[in-house]
């Protein structure tokens, strides 16, 4: 195949410009990334509400059930993809073209070896979730693994970059397809198969977007010192991605052997609704902060301002929509779901108090790998992993309700993380309360707002989509007047974030 010059000079500039890391205009470029971020978040967040709306409709709670069950295996599988290779190119100043090839084919490496592991656990499914409907998914699903592995390297060159704006559509028009093709199997009749369709046309549709974006070409060399050099970095990240399955996987493994697949899918679909605001807020806030972290980490006055600004946007937002989502639980299952999810309301409504608690405490996670420090964050996670595993096993003879109950109180836990990240940079608790403090404070007077008019708005409505909106714009008014009346800092903050924005150009 041919190429034109104009696309060989693109692919040389553009991987040789993401090599060094580059600190100017960090400030405008966060902001940047920021907006292209939380413009995502809008957008991929009503696709995939609208796509559940109508995916509930035509699947089935135990066909959820099934997928939760197969994503225990395929999360194990995917430990080996984040070994961390990754983060250690993105986290150095400086890096060179043989690194991102040696990247590159040990990814793909892993790739293959996840496939692998995912497709000889397929046999193994209908003993462990005594379910034989889970075996004969696995085994396609083991494809995604080689797909998602091709992209590694195009991820660290946009991420050096701070290239959000073209992450911004790939991300997008993938969701799209991905959507497309699952709703399009399930209007087909293909049931719990649509959204292994969707899943594999995701994955394929990435791998061809990325490249069309970062044409890299891996050369056929590799650098076995990276590896070995970094393995103590490499092994701290695959650590704290062991005990993030552990505490994302253990209480669905449990919940789908001794409750059954319809359990499992209320409790799942409750918690994928609300994982969206770490999923769509706060871990695309942490791919961007985490270069612009690595940036400026010899620099400790400006580190703990970008910090302190980013953390209370951060909270300023999430806190809310995860309180909201608590507060509205009942509207959002009925407007959503339909009348068939009932019983994952009061499981709804701890995982938005957990999510919000987990997304306003993320920045955590870019403080320690911009300071090099994984093995502590690693340290941290261990205990944190002890507690959940312990609280869900004691909980999980009482059911899903109650199961949901302890997650929700072991993620207090997140704080002590979050202390520690800016015990790094000089930081104390007094700062730690500045950013959390006064949204939380805010968000609970917005709960109980909701709570004191939901017993009066019933009598004018009965329809819940009504009640929703009534709901969702009452209480938004009363968090924002709450926050200004207690902070005008969050809304400076906001004013200088879009101010920046707007000026990128």
């Amino acid at each position: 195949m041919n190429h034109s010059p104009s696309f060989l000079s693109r692919r040389s500039s553009m991987v040789r410009q993401s090599l060094l890391l580059n600190s100017d205009n960090l400030g405008r470029r966060v902001a940047t990334g920021a907006g292209y971020k939380f413009l995502g978040i809008a957008l991929r967040t009503a696709i995939t509400i609208g796509s559940t709306a109508v995916l509930a409709r035509l699947l089935s709670p135990a066909e959820f059930g099934y997928i939760a069950m197969a994503t225990v295996i395929t999360e194990f599988a995917g430990l080996f993809g984040a070994f961390g290779f990754t983060n250690v190119l993105i986290q150095r100043r400086v890096i060179n073209r043989l690194q991102l090839d040696t990247v590159f084919w040990a990814t793909l490496a892993i790739g293959f070896l996840s496939a692998l592991v995912v497709f000889v656990l397929s046999f193994f499914a209908e003993w462990l979730f005594s379910d034989p409907q889970v075996g004969p998914l696995l085994q396609v699903l083991s494809l995604t693994f080689v797909l998602n592995s091709l992209v590694a390297v195009p991820w660290v060159v946009l991420s050096r970059l701070m290239h959000f704006g073209a992450e911004f559509w790939l991300q997008l028009s993938i969701v799209v397809v991905r959507t497309a093709a699952a709703v399009a199997s399930a209007y087909a009749g293909f049931g719990v198969w649509s959204l292994v369709v969707g899943a594999l046309v995701g994955g394929l549709a990435g791998v061809v977007v990325n490249f069309a974006r970062v044409p890299f070409l891996p050369r056929f060399r590799f650098h076995l010192p990276l590896l070995t050099t970094t393995w103590r970095t490499s092994g701290s990240y695959f650590g704290s991605s062991v005990l993030y399955y552990i505490n994302m996987n253990l209480d669905l493994l449990l919940i789908g052997r001794q409750l059954g697949a319809t359990s499992l899918g209320f409790y799942q679909n409750a918690r994928s609704l609300t994982d969206e605001i770490r999923a769509r807020i706060a871990m695309p806030i942490q791919h961007v902060l985490f270069p612009a972290f690595s940036a400026v980490q010899g620099e400790r006055e400006r580190f703990q301002q970008l910090v302190l600004r980013t953390g209370r946007l951060l909270a300023a937002i999430v806190i809310p929509v995860g309180v909201g989502v608590s507060a509205n639980a009942s509207e959002l299952v009925q407007v959503l779901y339909g009348e068939k999810w009932l019983a994952m309301i009061p499981v709804m409504s701890m995982f938005g108090l957990s999510a919000a608690l987990r997304a306003s405490t993320a920045i955590s996670s870019p403080l320690f790998n911009a300071s090099n420090r994984v093995g502590l964050a690693l340290r941290y996670n261990v205990v944190g992993t002890i507690l959940s595993v312990v609280g869900v096993v004691l909980a999980i003879p009482y059911g899903v309700n109650v199961v949901a109950m302890t997650v929700a109180a072991t993620s207090v836990y997140a704080l002590v993380g979050f202390r520690a990240g800016f015990a790094l940079i000089g930081l104390g608790a007094r700062d730690m309360a500045q950013v959390l403090g006064l949204p939380a404070f805010s968000a609970l007077v917005m709960w109980l707002a909701t709570f004191a008019l939901r017993q009066v708005s019933v009598a004018w409505s009965s329809h819940p989509g009504v009640l929703l909106m009534l709901h969702v714009a009452a209480g938004g008014v009363v968090y924002l007047v709450a926050l200004h009346c207690l902070s005008r800092q969050y809304f400076q903050d906001v004013r200088h974030a879009v101010k920046t924005f707007r000026s990128r150009s």
